[in-house]
């Protein structure tokens, strides 16, 4: 009797944990809207930062952007007052490239 309980929240476990990969390569980052994903060592985008969240949080507005300074690029929340001449403020989106690690 408790085989047949277990067996639906195996299954469900299991259907969980087999989704199919979205194809990034680990550790490029992305924009989704406005929000910062990074992928994961499955080859799936998840949340690194939710930027709308971010300006809730504080008392200025968020936006999500890439940024290379100093050998470390990737997508992240940054300040929309941040000066355009130090990061490139393109999603994938709009042509910006993904990788980079934050």
């Amino acid at each position: 009797m408790k085989a047949l309980l277990l067996t639906p929240l195996l299954a469900a476990a299991l259907l969980v944990r087999c989704r199919a990969p979205d194809g990034c390569a680990p550790v490029s980052t992305r924009c989704a809207g406005n929000v910062a994903e990074i992928c994961n060592a499955d080859g799936n985008w998840q949340t690194l930062a939710d930027c709308d969240a971010v300006s809730e949080h504080s008392s200025t507005s968020f936006t999500c952007a890439y940024v290379n300074e100093e050998g470390v690029a990737g997508h992240t929340c940054l300040p929309t007052s941040v000066d355009a001449g130090t990061v490139d403020a393109g999603t994938v989106d709009a042509g910006a490239t993904e990788g980079g690690v934050l």
